[in-house]
């Protein structure tokens, strides 16, 4: 039996990220960063931007989640936490099915003998042969989805501004502070295994949420940064690489992005034209009617692409139909 993967690379529209209410160094607010091609760069995790699907899911079908978030308290609320009416053969939820779960419950009485036996060790009598620890259980479901951390389409250039808290100043305390911004487009990568889905409907309530997501949190806070694509490249393919991951590149002279990369590797047969759709803003650039002449099928609009790649799923047949309804 084939197996059936959909990867993505999102690039976002340039804007300034920043962070004001989330992990300081003395009093300035800092950006999470990472190092890529030998600079610093700054970025976003592959779990916030999964939050922000589930939340989604939330906001779309408060019904469909196990798992519910709740704004107001920071608290989250489980329909079912410990997984015991998860059944594959029958309706699940969408959050468990696209991103897995893990429950790992210890057994009653391990702590117990644990101590009893740190109690007998430290009195040194004999124990009258060995005894059998019970065990735990493990209720669990390996995430089909897996999500890349974002990562800024520029260096980290440094940037801050200065601040001053509002209010009555109290004396001793301090009232200025400063916050990290960068100007930068983002981009991150995803790949879904698609056989592992149990639901196939949840395919494309998946390709809704990578096109049209909520905000996505940065160091425990929500900043206003639009994290939807302004550009998205799909694979559909069996390959079990996506060979996609992180293809947008910095063009520091023309101070835009560029896709050499990739057209290198389409130029190459390492990745095969018909198994690529593309939309965005890179339609209308050189290198995106290169992809063209290449036999890419490309868009000028996202939702175009993201239609296109649910109908390609749906050509699959039997339970893989219902991803093309909208």
């Amino acid at each position: 039996m084939a197996t059936y993967y959909l990867y993505g690379t999102i690039l976002t529209n340039e804007a300034v990220a920043a962070n004001n209410r989330g992990d300081n160094l003395g009093n300035t607010t800092t950006l999470q960063k990472v190092f890529h091609q030998d600079d610093l760069h700054t970025s976003v995790s592959g779990e916030t931007i999964r939050f922000s699907m589930r939340y989604r899911f939330q906001l779309e079908n408060p019904k469909s989640v196990n798992r519910t978030y709740h704004p107001d308290s920071g608290k989250l609320e489980y329909a079912d936490e410990k997984r015991q009416n998860w059944n594959p053969t029958k309706d699940v939820f969408i959050d468990d099915d696209l991103m897995g779960f893990m429950d790992a419950e210890a057994a009653a009485k391990e702590k117990e003998d644990e101590i009893e036996e740190d109690e007998l060790a430290a009195t040194d009598k004999p124990t009258k042969g060995k005894k059998e620890k019970p065990k735990g259980k493990t209720t669990k479901r390996q995430s089909p989805l897996a999500v890349g951390r974002a990562i800024s389409l520029r260096p980290y250039r440094g940037e801050l501004s200065f601040n001053c808290v509002s209010g009555e100043k109290k004396k001793g305390q301090l009232s200025l502070y400063s916050a990290e911004m960068h100007t930068t487009e983002y981009q991150y990568s995803f790949g879904l295994n698609l056989n592992d889905v149990v639901k196939k409907q949840h395919i494309g309530n998946f390709i809704d949420a990578i096109i049209d997501p909520p905000p996505v949190a940065g160091n425990h806070s929500r900043f206003a940064y639009d994290f939807s694509p302004a550009s998205i490249i799909f694979r559909f393919t069996n390959a079990h690489s996506s060979r996609i991951q992180n293809c947008f590149e910095h063009d520091i002279a023309n101070q835009t992005y560029t896709l050499q990369k990739l057209i290198r590797r389409v130029e190459a047969g390492d990745i095969h034209a018909s198994e690529l759709i593309v939309g965005g803003d890179v339609y209308h650039t050189e290198e995106g009617q290169k992809l063209k002449e290449l036999q890419v099928t490309i868009f000028p609009g996202v939702y175009a692409a993201a239609q296109q790649v649910r109908q390609q799923i749906a050509a699959i047949g039997g339970d893989y139909k219902v991803v093309g309804e909208k």
